[in-house]
């Protein structure tokens, strides 16, 4: 089978990564278009291709984006052009510009993925701001949400990661939910392997973008600082503002490790003791799954499907959202607990994510979704 996995921009270092899913998928054969690439060919998996189609995309709110990179897809191949007929799929990955709703008219299966839908990134941006600030962020959103809406009319079948995001899908955009399939984030348990607690050395890790207001960034500015005076050690992973590089500045105890490899990501999350998630909202939380699997817990904000993710795991790693007291105290307990007692939690965590999460898993479960949408064209 081929797949042509569309995506604005193929990064690493974002949500919208799927090569390790892809990877599993092993009997696919994957051609990823987008309108630039951060990883080397080396880095591919064997049986993922990429094709740069460049030019001007703009930024992302507004959908500018988006806009222009569907427009530069089909003026690079148009729908009659043959290169579409080598497909049995066309996966759209978060992408939805008007242009691509054409690509139904192509007679190959059209699916489109959505890891959470952007009237939850505007919901959460519009409680978190001030009232003129909530107006820009309205008109921010304001064709995004109506693309990913008519995308999600368009589409022969809908992709998401959680059950939670399923329903919440189906509601915003008028969906029914039979059209929506899951396939939940699977974790590879031969990359993030179960480390002792002797060999960490850090206490706490938190990972990914703060740049939104829908990741918490006050309220993870507030932990860091009561954790760090009582002599914990942080390790800050991921882009910030130089506004919030200057707040993590005066922190003692924070070492800000801004974007950093594969490689090292997963080194930190093994040699980190406790990972911590503030985000207002997820529609699954990967790094969650991440954590576990090496053995360290993740106390995270109950919002979205976190509750769905980590509440057959252990129900104590879910905090109300926003309460930043009751994460500190959640931290603080678990890193009182003797060292031989943080590893026989480590093993429960680990064992019971690779049981409920595997990767190989999340690669059938989107074999079977490509697979019914050929039998059905």
């Amino acid at each position: 089978m081929k797949v042509c996995v569309l995506q604005t921009v193929l990064d690493p270092f974002k949500g919208g990564n799927h090569l390790p899913l892809f990877a599993a998928c092993s009997d696919i054969e994957f051609t990823i278009l987008c309108n630039r690439s951060k990883v080397p060919e080396s880095d591919l998996p064997s049986n993922v291709s990429v094709v740069t189609v460049p030019g001007r995309t703009g930024p992302y709110y507004y959908g500018f984006s988006d806009f222009l990179f569907a427009r530069s897809i089909l003026k690079r191949f148009g729908v009659k052009d043959p290169f579409w007929q080598q497909f049995d799929v066309i996966h759209l990955n978060q992408v939805m510009g008007p242009a691509l709703r054409k690509l139904q008219n192509t007679g190959v299966s059209l699916l489109f993925l959505i890891h959470h839908p952007v009237t939850a990134d505007r919901e959460v941006a519009v409680s978190e701001s001030t009232l003129l600030q909530s107006l820009v962020w309205r008109l921010k959103y304001a064709a995004l949400i109506h693309f990913q809406s008519c995308m999600c009319k368009a589409a022969s079948r809908i992709v998401t990661v959680s059950h939670t995001m399923r329903k919440r899908i189906a509601a915003d955009y008028g969906c029914l939910e039979e059209k929506i399939s899951v396939v939940q984030n699977g974790v590879n348990g031969d990359l993030f392997t179960l480390t002792p607690d002797a060999e960490c050395t850090y206490d706490v890790i938190a990972l990914g973008s703060f740049i939104h207001p829908r990741k918490g960034f006050p309220y993870l500015l507030e932990v860091y600082k009561k954790l760090a005076a009582s002599g914990k050690r942080i390790a800050d992973v991921g882009r910030r503002s130089d506004e919030q590089r200057k707040a993590l500045a005066l922190i003692d105890g924070v070492t800000v490790h801004n974007m950093v490899d594969a490689e090292m990501l997963n080194d930190l999350v093994r040699k980190s003791r406790v990972l911590i998630s503030v985000s207002l909202f997820e529609g699954f939380g990967l790094s969650l799954i991440e954590a576990l699997a090496c053995g360290h817990p993740c106390f995270a904000f109950g919002s979205g499907a976190v509750p769905e993710v980590l509440g057959s795991i252990d129900p104590d790693l879910i905090i109300s959202p926003r309460d930043t007291v009751a994460t500190i105290k959640a931290v603080e307990q678990y890193l009182s607990l003797a060292s031989k007692e943080r590893d026989a939690k480590g093993e429960h965590y680990r064992t019971a994510v690779l049981t409920q999460y595997p990767l190989a898993s999340s690669a059938s479960e989107l074999q079977k979704v490509y697979t019914d949408m050929v039998k059905q064209t």
